[in-house]
């Protein structure tokens, strides 16, 4: 892509939708539903936030596989800004999405449980390259809460984890996606 020929205002009004994005998908029935499953069972953990955003996490990367949305629809898709709104959940029942559907949906099951999240931007220039997200929890043994990363394309990040700081596979020197 030609990066001259980005339109940096639309890149901000792009952002700025993902950004606000979750806390309007925090609200409907769906990501309600996911949100209470997730809070039953993080209820037995000692250390219940994490263990919820870690559950989120987990459904987001493991559940909706990988895909850029140029490869399955053969350009970008995003619910409400490109493409009418659909259910909240739709990368879920799907099964694959790109990074901003992905992270979208892990912020928005966070907020649905009472805990503070974002979406997280990536630039290259004038290009939203990426997108990941965030929360504020405390973790196993720590004393206050603090933020944790969520990257939710590469499939062996951990909460906390930002795409760099998980290892490549020795045989390819790649990421899984």
């Amino acid at each position: 892509m030609n990066v001259a020929a980005i339109d940096h205002n639309e890149e901000l009004r792009k952002w700025e939708f993902l950004r606000d994005a979750p806390k309007r998908d925090a609200e409907t029935p769906e990501i309600k539903l996911y949100s209470q499953h997730c809070t039953a069972i993080a209820a037995r953990s000692p250390w219940p936030e994490w263990c919820l955003a870690s559950l989120a996490l987990a459904l987001a990367r493991d559940c909706v596989l990988y895909q850029l949305d140029s490869d399955r629809v053969g350009r970008e898709q995003i619910d409400g800004y490109t493409d009418p709104q659909g259910p909240a959940d739709v990368p879920f029942r799907r099964g694959v999405d790109d990074c901003d559907a992905k992270a979208r949906f892990f912020v928005a099951i966070c907020l649905a449980s009472g805990i503070p999240a974002d979406m997280v931007p990536r630039w290259k220039g004038p290009l939203l390259s990426h997108v990941y997200g965030s929360c504020w929890v405390r973790g196993p043994h720590e004393l206050a809460p603090r933020v944790w990363y969520a990257e939710t394309i590469v499939r062996r990040a951990r909460l906390g984890e930002v795409a760099e700081q998980v290892p490549k596979e020795p045989e390819t020197g790649k990421w899984l996606f």
